[in-house]
């Protein structure tokens, strides 16, 4: 059976309820919920993990980024023409 929960302290919050009464002796195992790729989280754990780019590399990126950006236009109005 597999349960999600909030660690607080040295207790794990269950989001739900156990189906066992109370004092019934459990075997727990815990490890981690996956994070999605999205989630602040996961964005600060890639940006310390390997590999490290170099500054070279980092140029590049910025630099094909900003060769890739579309123009804007500001004069144009949602409702211009009617």
């Amino acid at each position: 059976m597999n349960y999600r929960g909030l660690l607080k302290g040295n207790t794990i919050e269950l989001a739900e309820r156990l189906p066992f009464p109370d004092g019934q002796p459990l075997r727990v195992s815990v490890e981690a919920w996956p994070t999605p790729a999205s989630s602040a989280q996961a964005i600060r754990q890639a940006m310390h993990a390997q590999p490290h780019l170099s500054r070279a590399a980092v140029d590049e990126l910025e630099a094909a980024i900003a060769q890739g950006r579309m123009p804007v236009n500001d004069g144009w109005t949602f409702n211009e023409g009617t």
